[in-house]
């Protein structure tokens, strides 16, 4: 043990660094496989990062949407049983449209309508409630 470890520091000092017996690098095969697998495994984990930035660009346009018509509802609302007035509007890419519909005596409906344009074309989300005389 001592003689290979006084061979190995010769060569260091005479070289200027420790070589392994029969292996002096990688040859371009061995380069061009590790290239080759480590694309493979990374492919996958590509496509799952672009589909869940779909995901979350859908879903962030779809909360805008309910928050606005959500808005646009307490504000119609608010306004009272014989003051409330069909409405339409625009927040960033989200349009809206109220509408307020007598449906009895002392009892009207009103309804939101929120349309944007999404990755699958033209969404939709509508929300209604009823505001009474009392």
């Amino acid at each position: 043990m001592m003689r290979g470890l006084d061979r190995c520091f010769r060569k260091f000092m005479t070289r200027g660094h420790i070589g392994l017996p029969g292996r002096e690098g990688f040859s371009l095969v061995e380069i061009l496989m590790v290239l080759l697998i480590l694309s493979i495994g990374i492919l996958p984990v590509v496509i799952i990062q672009h589909r869940s930035r779909q995901e979350i660009s859908e879903s962030d346009r779809y909360t805008q949407a309910i928050t606005i018509a959500q808005s646009q509802m307490e504000r119609i609302k608010g306004q009272g049983f014989g003051t409330a007035a069909p409405d339409s509007g625009a927040q960033g890419q989200v349009n809206w449209v109220c509408s307020v519909t007598n449906i009895g005596v002392g009892l009207d409906r009103i309804e939101i309508t929120a349309r944007w344009q999404g990755d699958r074309g033209q969404e939709t989300l509508t929300i209604a409630d009823l505001v009474s005389m009392r």
